[in-house]
């Protein structure tokens, strides 16, 4: 474990922290000393892993990657997350609009790319609900590749947010929760 400059302890492969978005910088590997023969062998191909001789193709483990691209170190504003579902309840939706535009920003600024989702999609999906949905697959796909640079896997989950929209209502609130404690768990660094 490195420590950022402010002192708390992150992960070796973090270029920023997760608490307070310092920049950290990396570890220095020592080189690795050449043999007494003369040069080194050459390194294994991407992805290959040393197995005994003895295991077959298909009980290989699959190569671990690691993830790739960082994160800006961006830290948004906690929400407690059934506080965004009743104010989105008790303001009749508009609190929900705001909370998307807001959150579409915060996720831009933590991937560092302002084509991640369009924040105004928000305003626009209150004359044309499509609109909605659109933010709803862009937000998910962008929660999907901030895990993956954070090195955690996770599914797409707008299929399920969108049934529930259409067939019981309550989809949008389970979007909002998700979303919400996701981004909570980044900002706090779990």
């Amino acid at each position: 474990m490195k420590t950022c400059p402010n002192g708390h302890h992150i992960p070796d492969s973090a270029v920023f922290c997760p608490l307070c978005g310092a920049s950290v910088a990396p570890a220095e590997a020592p080189a690795p000393a050449a043999p007494a023969g003369g040069a080194p062998p050459p390194p294994p191909p991407p992805g290959y892993q040393s197995q005994p001789p003895y295991q077959h193709a298909y009980q290989q483990q699959p190569p671990n990657y690691p993830p790739q691209g960082y994160l800006t170190g961006f830290r948004g504003q906690v929400r407690k997350p059934s506080t965004v579902i009743l104010l989105t309840i008790f303001t009749c939706g508009i609190y929900g609009l705001v909370w998307l535009y807001s959150v579409a920003t915060e996720i831009n600024a933590i991937l560092g790319d302002d084509n991640a989702t369009n924040p105004s999609y928000s305003w626009i999906g209150i004359l044309c609900f499509i609109f909605s949905y659109i933010l709803m697959v862009q937000i998910d796909t962008a929660m999907i590749e901030i895990d993956r640079r954070r090195g955690r896997y996770s599914e797409s989950k707008i299929l399920l947010w969108i049934l529930l929209t259409v067939f019981v209502g309550i989809g949008l609130y389970l979007m909002q929760y998700d979303v919400q404690t996701r981004l909570n768990n980044l900002y706090e660094g779990r």
